[in-house]
């Protein structure tokens, strides 16, 4: 390859024009390159002085024009529902604290006396 340039050069420096450029155009940015290195190659054979081709006028190159779209029909918005979160299944209180009972004995009956 001339200039040493190995495979792994020409995909590191496609990469860095296609972040650069943008896939969406690169397909313009090729034939913009591959129009100038035609005319540099074409002026080369036949020398022609480069400066006297870049005082030429260019023609505006013509934009594309876009179809004509309907308008758009929007259905009327309802609210929106409002977000209640879920009630507890049973409210959080403090525990209650159970009066701690004594156990009784039963009544000592008096011995028989007989």
């Amino acid at each position: 390859m001339p200039w040493g340039l190995t495979p792994a050069h020409l995909i590191i420096i496609l990469v860095i024009v296609l972040i650069v450029v943008g896939p969406g155009k690169l397909p313009d940015t090729g034939a913009a390159i591959g129009k100038a290195l035609r005319g540099f190659k074409d002026a080369m054979e036949t020398g022609e002085d480069p400066t006297k081709a870049a005082q030429q006028p260019v023609p505006p190159a013509q934009q594309p024009v876009p179809p004509a779209q309907a308008p758009v029909q929007y259905a009327p918005q309802q609210p929106a529902p409002v977000y209640q979160p879920p009630a507890p299944a049973a409210p959080f209180a403090a525990p209650v604290e159970q009066p701690v009972v004594q156990p009784t004995t039963p009544p000592v009956e008096p011995p028989h006396q007989g």
